[in-house]
């Protein structure tokens, strides 16, 4: 019996702590200045700013531009299409990810950024370690901890950074009013003269290594992904044509929409999934989203190859035939492409955000004529009801 109590216990105090959670998907999401929130908040939504006052951690996606303006006193996980911008004081960590990402207020614990362009300005103040991730990165203000910078185009730095710092770029630039504390380990093709009073610890240099255009190992290591993508290819098709079709039909008709919102949901099901598993009840949740994301990832460059078959053989046969060669043609593309060391990256970050976007939006359409089409198969048979109801009346 008493075990039985300590089992109603336990599992009285997991479902406290998930009613703790709330899950919210709105178009807008404001949260004013004088506003409290107390529950711990997942939030997907269209536009969002927030200036109020959170008491737990905050797990937000927008579709738009991000403002995070308010007291944080948990985690913050924020995610946006256009700009992610923390203004205002996470007492804890900040996890931001956005085309532009800006940290302008105050973080207490750590940072980690990535976007196209990352951006500490010069107000910001941060008490933990930061990593930085983008083309371009820019790091201004206060920095108490260690910072690490990987940045595809240049790494700017113009701040105080009291502990090591550790940045690979192929440009690095160090303003004069940069202070560092500790020491500097940099990874470039060009060496580093910082001026006098600028490192105040070593300055180690690494080499990066000479990359060669093609390799073998490269070309059966791609070959080989190519013939296993052809053979999840055919039977996934097969099974599933219509999902397929509206999907390919998708990223022809509405390409920045899928790209918009398969980089959203490529970033965003991760993030909530291990998020989920980090608590007993929510391991089911995670396992779903983490699995469910994968498999997206992974079918993105079948959707993908067949448009781009499509394209490269400009057919608009519908055979099964027809479609199996263009998917063939489109994946031999990719990954010839993405075989490519210049151009490899952005070609993988285009074809699966794309991909995934568009076999989102192609469900959620193929789920809406489900819906949809009995509701209009009723409204014809009533239709032909009447006109036999008329047609006895008359006779």
């Amino acid at each position: 019996m008493q075990f039985r109590l300590h089992i109603l216990l336990a599992a009285l105090a997991f479902a406290m702590q998930a009613n703790a959670i709330q899950f919210i998907a709105t178009n807008s999401y404001i949260v004013a200045e004088d506003q409290t929130i107390a529950d711990e908040q997942w939030v997907s939504a269209g536009v969002a700013v927030t200036a109020g006052t959170f008491e737990n951690d905050l797990m937000i996606m927008a579709g738009s531009d991000l403002l995070l303006n308010g007291s944080y006193e948990g985690n913050v996980w924020g995610i946006g299409s256009g700009s992610s911008i923390l203004g205002g004081t996470c007492w804890r960590n900040a996890r931001l990810a956005g085309r532009t990402v800006q940290v302008s207020g105050a973080i207490g614990g750590n940072v980690i950024a990535l976007g196209d362009t990352v951006k500490v300005a010069p107000e910001a103040s941060i008490s933990g370690n930061a990593k930085l991730m983008g083309n371009s990165v820019i790091l201004e203000g206060l920095t108490q901890g260690d910072v690490s910078i990987t940045a595809s185009r240049v790494a700017t730095l113009s701040g105080t950074i009291k502990g090591n710092v550790s940045i690979i770029a192929p440009e690095i630039i160090l303003q004069p009013n940069t202070r560092i504390g500790g020491n500097l380990a940099y990874t470039t093709g060009k060496e580093l003269i910082p001026a006098e009073g600028i490192v105040a610890g070593k300055l180690d240099r690494a080499i990066p290594p000479a990359t060669p255009a093609f390799s073998k190992a490269q070309l059966v290591s791609h070959a080989m992904w190519f013939f296993a993508a052809l053979m999840a290819g055919i039977p996934f098709i097969t099974l599933f044509p219509m999902t397929t079709a509206m999907a390919a039909q998708l990223v022809r008709t509405s390409p920045w929409k899928c790209l918009w919102v398969g980089a959203l949901c490529t970033l965003a099901l991760p993030m909530f999934g291990i998020m989920s598993v980090s608590s007993i009840v929510g391991i089911p949740l995670g396992a779903l989203l983490l699995g469910s994301w994968a498999f997206m990832v992974y079918t993105s460059r079948i959707i993908m190859g067949l448009v781009v078959g499509m394209l490269v053989l400009r057919q608009s046969s519908t055979s099964i035939g027809h479609v199996l060669l263009a998917m063939v043609t489109g994946l031999a593309v990719i990954y010839t492409a993405t075989a490519i060391p210049s151009i490899a990256w952005s070609v993988q970050t285009i074809v699966v955000s794309m991909g995934v976007g568009a076999l989102l939006l192609g469900l959620f359409q193929k789920r809406r004529l489900i819906i949809e089409v009995p509701h209009e198969l009723k409204q014809l048979e009533k239709l032909k009801q009447q006109e036999t109801s008329n047609k006895e009346e008359q006779s």
